[in-house]
C-alpha cells in the first residue's frame, strides 16, 4: 500500500507540474492578447461567457480565473454582472483539461516530452520555444496520468478503499461530499478530476460514483475564491459567493437525476474515462446555459446574501493584488493602471499648486501634502508588486514594460515631490506683504499650464501606447525650457526696475525650476514609452 501511495503521489505531482508548465507557456504565448480581451469586455453577458471560456482554457484553471476576476472587480475594472458572466464561461473552459487527459495516447507522451524540451531549450524567448513548452507540458500531463493510473490499480488490493468508492456510487451525497472535501483540501478541481479519470482507467470506480465525486469537485473548487475574496471590495466578495451558489444549485439540480444522467453519459462514449470527462463538460455547459439569462437575478441574489454599501475609493492601491501575480501579463498591466492613477493624483497636485498660488488659497496648498503621503505609499506598493512579477513568462513587449515601469514609478513620485516643493515656496510667498507682481503671476500661470500639458501628454502616451504622443511630449519639453529661460530674464528686468521684492523673486525662480523639473520627469516617462515600443519609435 505504501508503494501505491508513493506512486500515486509522484504521478499526481508530475501531472500538476506538467499542467503548470503548460499553463505558463500558454500565458507567455497569448497572455497579452488575453489581457486585451478581458479589458475590452462589454456589458453583454454572452461576451463575458466567451471571455471566461477562453481565459479558463488558457490558464487551465477555473480557480485561477476566479481569483483573477476577484482582483479585477476589486480594482473596479469589471462590474459584478460582468464578472458573473466571465465566471459562468470559466465553468465551461475548465472542462477542457478533463477532455485532454481522457485521451489515450499510449507512450507517445515520451517523444512529445523530448521534442517539447528540445524546442523549449533551443529557442528560449521565441514563439517556437513557447510552443515547445506547451508540447512539453502536455507530455508531462500524460506521463503523470500514466504513473498515477498505474499506481491506482494497486488500490484494488484495499477492501476499505473499494468499499468507499462503491459507497460513493450507492450514496450520491457521500460522493459529492468526498469530491468537495478532497478538492477543497488540494485546491485543484483539475487534479481531482484527473484522479477520478485515473480511477476510471484502472476500473476501480463506476460511472455514477465518478459523476458524484466530479459534481462535488465543482463545489470544492469554490473554496479558493472564498479565501481570495477576504478583505476585498463588496462586489468581489459577492462574486465569490455567487460562484458557490451557482455550483451548489447546479449540483442540487443534478443529484436527484444522477442515475438517468449517468445513462445519458454512457451513450456518449464506450470509454469510461471519456464518459467521466463528458459528464464534467455536460454538467458545466448545462448549468452555464441555464443561468446566462439569469445574470440579473444572480446579481440581486448576491446583494441579498452579502449586504452593505460599497466603500468609496481609498488611497491604498486599487489595481494591485495577489490575484494578478499568477498571470504576469495582466499583473504588468495592473501595475501600469496603478501608475496612471498615481499620475492623475499628481496632476491634481500640480493644479492645486497653481490655484493656491494664483488665488492665494492656503487650503489648496495644504491638500498637496496630504496627497503626497499617499503617492509615497503607492510607489512602495507598486515597487513591491513589480518585484514579485515573474518576468520569465512575459512576451517581449511586456518584458520591456515591466523593466521601465519601475523608472516611471520613480518619476511620478518625484513629480509629487516637486509639487510639495512648490507649496513650500508658495507658503513663504503668502507670508510676505509684498507678493508676486501681476506679470509674474501671469508667467507662472502660463508655466503651470505648459507643465501640466506636457505631463498629461506623457501619461496619455503611456496609457494609449502611442509613440507619436510620446514624441509630442518631447517637443513640448523644449518649449517649457524656453519659457523658463524667458521668464527668468523677465524677472531680472523686474529686479533692475525694483518692481518686485528680491526675496519673493528668488522664490519665483525656484518655482519656475520646479515646474521645469516636472517637465523633465514627464519626458522621462515619454522616453520609457519609446523603449516599450522600439520598432514604432524608429
Amino acid at each position: 500500500m505504501v508503494e501505491v501511495l508513493f506512486t500515486t503521489a509522484g504521478g499526481l505531482a508530475v501531472f500538476l507540474f506538467g499542467l503548470r508548465i503548460l499553463s505558463d507557456a500558454l500565458k507567455r504565448a497569448v497572455g497579452d492578447r488575453m489581457r486585451v480581451i478581458i479589458e475590452r469586455l462589454t456589458g453583454k453577458v454572452y461576451r463575458g461567457v466567451l471571455v471566461g471560456m477562453v481565459t479558463s482554457a488558457t490558464l487551465q484553471s477555473s480557480t485561477m480565473t476566479m481569483v483573477l476576476l476577484i482582483g479585477l472587480i476589486n480594482a473596479g475594472i469589471l462590474t459584478l454582472a460582468q464578472g458573473i458572466g466571465v465566471m459562468l464561461g470559466a465553468e465551461i473552459g475548465t472542462t477542457l483539461t478533463a477532455q485532454i487527459i481522457a485521451f489515450k495516447i499510449g507512450f507517445y507522451f515520451m517523444p512529445s516530452i523530448a521534442v517539447g524540451y528540445f524546442l523549449g531549450e533551443t529557442f528560449r524567448g521565441k514563439k517556437i520555444g513557447d510552443v515547445g513548452r506547451i508540447i512539453l507540458g502536455l507530455g508531462l500531463v500524460f506521463l503523470g496520468m500514466s504513473i498515477f493510473t498505474g499506481g491506482l490499480k494497486g488500490l484494488a488490493e484495499s477492501p476499505a478503499i473499494l468499499s468507499v468508492l462503491q459507497a460513493c456510487g450507492n450514496n450520491v451525497l457521500l460522493g459529492v461530499l468526498v469530491g468537495a472535501g478532497v478538492t477543497a483540501a488540494i485546491h485543484s478541481s483539475a487534479a481531482m478530476t484527473a484522479l477520478v479519470i485515473g480511477l476510471g482507467s484502472s476500473g476501480l470506480i463506476t460511472l455514477p460514483a465518478a459523476i458524484a465525486i466530479v459534481l462535488g469537485a465543482n463545489i470544492g473548487t469554490t473554496v479558493t475564491a472564498q479565501i481570495a475574496s477576504i478583505g476585498t471590495s463588496l462586489s468581489a466578495r459577492r462574486l465569490a459567493v455567487t460562484q458557490l451558489v451557482v455550483n451548489v444549485l447546479g449540483v442540487a439540480a443534478f443529484v436527484p437525476f444522477l442515475p438517468w444522467f449517468a445513462r445519458l453519459v454512457e451513450m456518449t462514449s464506450t470509454s469510461l474515462p471519456r464518459q467521466i470527462a463528458n459528464a464534467h463538460s455536460i454538467f458545466n455547459v448545462a448549468v452555464t446555459l441555464a443561468l446566462i439569462p439569469c445574470v440579473g437575478l444572480l446579481v440581486w441574489l448576491a446583494r441579498q446574501l452579502v449586504r452593505g454599501r460599497e466603500e468609496s475609493a481609498q488611497r491604498k492601491a486599487q489595481f494591485l493584488g495577489e490575484q494578478f501575480l499568477a498571470t504576469p501579463a495582466i499583473a504588468v498591466r495592473q501595475a501600469e493602471r496603478e501608475l496612471l492613477r498615481m499620475g492623475e493624483m499628481t496632476t491634481a497636485m500640480i493644479r492645486a499648486c497653481k490655484q493656491g498660488i494664483l488665488q492665494r488659497d492656503p487650503t489648496e496648498i495644504a491638500s498637496v501634502a496630504e496627497v503626497e503621503e499617499a503617492i509615497d505609499g503607492l510607489k512602495e506598493s507598486v515597487d513591491a508588486f513589480l518585484d514579485r512579477i515573474d518576468g520569465s513568462t512575459l512576451g517581449g513587449k511586456d518584458e520591456r514594460r515591466l523593466h521601465v515601469l519601475r523608472h516611471i514609478a520613480a518619476d511620478i513620485e518625484r513629480v509629487g515631490d516637486q509639487a510639495v516643493n512648490i507649496t513650500v515656496r508658495a507658503s513663504k510667498i503668502m507670508e510676505k506683504k509684498r507678493g508676486l507682481t501681476g506679470a509674474a503671476l501671469e508667467e507662472l500661470g502660463d508655466m503651470f499650464d505648459r507643465a501640466i500639458e506636457l505631463y498629461q501628454q506623457a501619461l496619455a502616451a503611456l496609457e494609449s501606447e502611442d509613440t507619436e504622443s510620446a514624441k509630442r511630449a518631447l517637443e513640448l519639453e523644449k518649449h517649457l525650457d524656453e519659457l523658463e529661460t524667458r521668464y527668468k530674464a523677465n524677472h531680472v528686468e523686474r529686479l533692475e526696475s525694483e518692481s518686485c521684492d528680491p526675496e519673493v523673486g528668488i522664490l519665483f525662480i525656484e518655482i519656475l525650476h520646479n515646474l521645469e523639473r516636472i517637465g523633465d520627469h514627464a519626458t522621462n516617462i515619454a522616453g520609457d514609452v519609446l523603449i516599450i515600443h522600439p520598432v514604432a519609435a524608429d
